[in-house]
């Protein structure tokens, strides 16, 4: 008896997303026999290298217009009024136009990917193996997951939830659908965060058998040790470059310091790399005193290979929601002190004066720089104070070999 995991992503392993899971998939890959792994992209063509016994296939996230259009008959369907009362009785909300498409595309995704789910277990699988599905994000694949379960009750099907799949306050609609009927539906989903486990034990709470904190983790690393006496402070963010990560506050801050020598490095590239670059000619191209490299995308082994590399002294995240961020966890297991805002789960690895400084959930230009000043003027013992703590952090709760063979455990035990 075989176990076949079938492992839906949104891009992985195509195209540049979704890096952390590279750090997964090699735990994932010696628990079980055989992965499907199930892709949302289906425009890139380059593959990142994965384990010898996954193998990938590929269904848009995104549903056509005559699918949409049929989307309408969701108003015909016991899901959609079940979902109407929810919000009304137990999120106290109305529906509103935005609320309301989300839900009949949300219903209508479900039918799709259904269809696609049912077929990929007749193609890849016998009834003798033992079959796993893991969504790694709570999204709509999810929710047909959890429909797909009423048919298939012997197969296990587990969801992880980070951020902004978590929060509803994080979305445009300040809603996400379908929440009951996936905690419900599901074996089990693993929020990556206790606060995220928190914001729906109060929102659903009847439901809390169902939720576990399952975090991630990065492998060990050894840093290059900064000259703490060098009178130049080596910054760095990782992320994409997009809205909600507002990397564009920090050329803002670091325009606002006139005292302290600055070498920031960005490494990263997405939608909003060209107003970044825009921004910080307009705001740093007179700062003798500071000096900047937006790198665009960098592949992880590339990111690991900077830090082996550059001495750096700080990290920053500046981003407006997150789950807990893995480059945050990359850089603590170099030993790197964090300044981040306390947004989602971020204040669970980043405690304020202990392995780095947090800042308010939207911060000015003047208090990311208040932070990086603050830094700047603390004695060397304190910097060797907070880059221990750091790295200890990392040792204690986001080491990656312990979190995921843990995590595997707890599939096994459903």
């Amino acid at each position: 008896m075989s176990k076949i995991l079938f492992f839906f992503t949104s891009s992985y392993p195509f195209g540049q997303g979704e890096t952390f899971i590279e750090n997964e998939i090699h735990y994932l890959a010696e628990a079980f026999d055989k992965i499907i792994i199930v892709s949302n992209n289906c425009d890139d063509t380059p593959t990142r290298n994965i384990p010898d016994n996954c193998l990938t296939v590929r269904f848009p996230y995104e549903i056509n217009k005559i699918q949409t259009l049929l989307s309408l008959l969701g108003f015909f369907s016991p899901e959609f009024w079940k979902e109407f009362r929810i919000i009304n009785k137990v999120y106290n909300k109305r529906v509103n136009p935005v609320i309301l498409k989300t839900m009949l595309v949300s219903l209508q995704k479900s039918k799709v990917f259904s269809k696609h789910i049912k077929k990929l277990f007749h193609g890849y699988s016998s009834p003798a193996d033992s079959l796993y599905c893991y969504s790694y994000w709570a999204n709509d694949t999810a929710f047909a997951l959890s429909q797909i379960k009423r048919y298939y009750p012997q197969v296990k099907i587990i969801t992880r939830a980070h951020g902004w799949d978590v929060y509803f306050e994080a979305n445009r609609a300040n809603y996400l659908p379908f929440r009951k009927p996936i905690l419900h539906g599901l074996d089990r989903i693993f929020f990556i965060s206790q606060k995220g486990f928190d914001y729906y034990h109060k929102l659903l709470p009847e439901l809390t058998p169902k939720m576990e904190i399952a975090r991630l983790g990065v492998p060990q690393h050894s840093a290059k040790e900064p000259n703490l006496e060098s009178e130049k402070l080596q910054i760095v963010s990782c992320s994409n470059v997009i809205p909600l990560k507002r990397i564009h506050l920090i050329p803002e801050a670091l325009s606002v310091i006139s005292d302290i020598p600055v070498e920031w490095a960005h490494l990263g590239i997405g939608s909003a790399f060209e107003n970044l670059q825009n921004h910080c000619l307009q705001l740093l191209s007179d700062k003798s005193n500071i000096t900047y490299h937006l790198t665009g995308y960098v592949a992880n082994d590339r990111v690991i290979s900077f830090y082996l590399t550059h001495a750096a002294n700080l990290f920053i995240n500046v981003s407006s929601t997150e789950g807990i961020p893995v480059s945050i966890m990359e850089a603590m297991s170099f030993g790197i002190p964090v300044i981040a805002t306390a947004v989602g789960g971020t204040p669970e690895i980043v405690k304020h004066g202990y392995n780095g400084f947090l800042l308010s959930e939207n911060p000015t230009p003047t208090e990311v720089a208040s932070a990086i000043t603050s830094f700047f003027n603390l004695s060397e013992e304190e910097r060797l104070r907070l880059r221990k703590n750091a790295y200890d952090t990392w040792v204690e709760e986001y080491d990656a070999e312990k979190n995921y063979i843990k995590f595997t455990e707890m599939i096994f035990s459903l």
